[in-house]
């Protein structure tokens, strides 16, 4: 059995229009979430929608957005991680502006109860 080359090129233009669903689907093979509707979430006043976009043994990346079309602070995305990893506790958080212009990529890794 052979495995696929990664198509770097294909891979850098989907990373750069934004187009993860394609890079985790079509480029790494993982699988397209069995629920991927978009899910509103409410963290200090402010509305997030986050909606599951891929899946592979029990990792789940989600993408999430701000109603104000901002990436939240720190704190903010650590208490939305904490929220997402209550529906899938292995993930991946990409928060994106609303122009599809800025992302920025948060996993959590866990070392007993220790969380870095």
């Amino acid at each position: 059995m052979t495995s696929a080359k990664l198509d770097f090129n294909h891979t850098r233009d989907l990373l750069q229009n934004f187009k993860f669903t394609d890079i985790f689907i079509e480029q790494l093979g993982w699988s397209f979430p069995a629920k991927n509707k978009v899910v509103n979430l409410q963290v200090e006043g402010e509305i997030y929608h986050q909606q599951k976009i891929a899946e592979l043994s029990g990792v789940v990346v989600f993408e999430v957005t701000a109603e104000n079309g901002l990436i939240p602070n720190a704190k903010i995305r650590a208490t939305i991680q904490k929220e997402i990893s209550e529906l899938a506790l292995e993930n991946l958080v990409i928060f994106l502006d609303k122009e599809r212009t800025q992302s920025l990529w948060y996993w959590v890794k866990r070392d007993e109860t220790k969380r870095y």
